[in-house]
């Protein structure tokens, strides 16, 4: 869920340890904003750069919106510390609590945080729902849904650390999806399902933001995606990872032709979910790979389920259409709203691996001007195995590569965390499928500032092999001027893609920008 265009609207970043960070005129902002690009905008972003000044690991985000301090926040984590794996569920809680981790002192000089996504955040029908993916430096790695038990559009947001203060320099950015990339948007009347088939053909992903709920007479379902009306689910292998309820973590695979989790009709009055999926350059000849973050909780049962998923479609040619499905209902039901975009828009440099394969990836000369960093990468390497890792080296490069990750791999969910290794990224290798290319984007937000240690978050996967969510540090106080990304294995392979975006310049965009397709 990390590949978003995204608009920033405003950052606040604290001078002096505080207890709340608040966004009270989003209506405002987003008015602005859509008078000067002349779109409207439905999906609010929030990104976090945040320390605890206190001697704990960690401390959990938590968010109040439109001041409402009643029991109406609820949520589904999945989350990795060191070997343990876990789920957890809230319900009927007076915030939304932890959903982005962050560290404190006990991880000297270390920031963390993460991304919230509210996907149709100004609708006034029904409850608000949130994708989260974070970590609290190499500690912890989380993915989360919340949801909002209001029909109530979004004007506020209050931010809390689950005890004490934010530390000097916490940064918190309020923005909204760019609604110029919108390719299509498609809302249901409570009949039929969505397709997208005005796709134009170029370089950069796909990306897929929905606010969704199944007509199917259960708690929840599934959304099956054809490309191109290829009706085969077989074409669509895919690996998963999930967190259910309080019980343990689950993974499997080969899920076939399914891409998101959503509620269905017996949810609850009102109850929809979220999903993001993104297809990496989708006008590729090879397989299209794709990652997936969604979830929902059901004050039924209470039960609530947020799942990822990596998986590809089996066939090299480019998308030219989506059709969005549930697996059991009929339709999505009525207001269901699901969105396209094409991204990225604001490239910083591509690099396109030419025949004979590539040693080495490089970013230099990197502009201090962008709030964050997205780097995205679709690729495969040429080691003798069918997996590989991408090794990253930052710039200054003095100082310790960490990580926790959390991987799904068959019907295994496994919890790492690794110290002094800079193998961040999972990737196939040339004993692979032919054509088949994995990938996934890594996020670093406060990257240029020289006050901490450099936080990223990832989202990747190999296919339908396995599918990882990690956290990671850079030991190095100094701002992130070039990356350099290799392979244990000799080269990345031919038609590889590599794409470093920058995300919120502090000055604006200008309305010219990335004008709407």
């Amino acid at each position: 869920m990390l590949n978003l265009p995204i608009k920033i609207l405003k950052t606040i970043q604290i001078e002096a340890a505080q207890a709340t960070i608040e966004f009270d005129n989003i209506a405002e902002l987003v008015a602005a904003w859509d008078a000067v690009a002349h779109v409207t905008s439905r999906h609010l972003v929030l990104i976090v750069n945040a320390a605890s000044p206190d001697a704990v690991d960690s401390r959990g985000l938590e968010v109040r919106l439109n001041g409402d301090a009643g029991a109406n926040y609820n949520r589904q984590v999945l989350q990795g510390i060191g070997v343990a794996d876990a789920a957890g569920i809230g319900t009927g809680e007076t915030r939304f609590l932890s959903t982005i981790e962050f560290p404190g002192t006990n991880y000297a000089n270390a920031f963390g945080g993460g991304i919230m996504l509210i996907p149709h955040a100004f609708n006034t029908t029904n409850h608000k729902t949130a994708l989260i993916l974070g970590g609290a430096a190499e500690y912890l790695v989380k993915t989360a849904v919340g949801r909002w038990a209001s029909n109530a559009a979004i004007t506020e947001i209050l931010c809390y650390p689950t005890g004490g203060n934010f530390a000097i320099g916490s940064t918190i950015s309020l923005g909204v999806i760019d609604e110029r990339y919108l390719v299509e948007e498609w809302e249901s009347a409570g009949v039929g399902t969505a397709i997208f088939d005005n796709i134009p053909q170029g370089e950069g992903d796909l990306v897929i933001i929905g606010y969704a709920r199944s007509s199917q007479a259960a708690v929840a379902d599934e959304v099956l995606h054809y490309i191109n009306d290829d009706g085969v689910v077989a074409n669509y292998p895919a690996q998963e990872m999930l967190g259910i309820g309080a019980g343990p973590p689950a993974a499997a695979s080969p899920i076939n032709g399914e891409c998101a989790i959503i509620p269905g009709q017996t949810a609850g009055i009102n109850v929809f979910g979220a999903l993001v999926v993104n297809y990496s350059q989708y006008t590729k000849d090879n397989h299209p790979h794709f990652l997936s973050d969604s979830g929902y909780h059901s004050p039924t049962g209470p039960v609530a389920e947020v799942r990822v998923m990596s998986g590809r479609r089996a066939n090299i040619e480019p998308i030219n259409k989506i059709e969005l499905d549930p697996t059991l209902g009929v339709n999505f039901f009525a207001e269901s709203l699901l969105s396209l975009y094409r991204v990225p828009k604001r490239i910083i440099e591509r690099v396109i691996v030419p025949a004979g394969g590539q040693a080495t990836i490089t970013f230099a000369n990197i502009p201090q001007n962008f709030e964050a960093l997205l780097l995205h990468y679709y690729t495969r390497s040429d080691v003798g195995a069918v997996t590989d890792e991408i090794v990253v080296t930052l710039t200054p490069g003095a100082g310790a590569y960490d990580f926790q990750e959390l991987e799904g791999a068959l019907a295994v969910v496994t919890a790492v965390r690794n110290l002094a290794d800079q193998a961040w990224g999972s990737i196939p290798g040339n004993t692979e499928g032919a054509g088949e290319f994995g990938g996934g984007t890594m996020m670093f937000p406060g990257y240029a500032k020289d006050d901490r240690y450099k936080h990223c978050i990832i989202l990747d996967g190999r296919q339908e092999n396995s599918v990882y969510i990690k956290s990671c540090v850079h030991e190095n106080l100094g701002a992130i001027t070039q990356i350099d990304l290799t392979v244990p294995g000799q080269n990345f392979m031919a038609g590889s893609v590599f794409e470093l975006e920058g995300i919120m310049r502090r000055e604006g965009l200008p309305p010219s920008e990335g004008m709407r397709i």
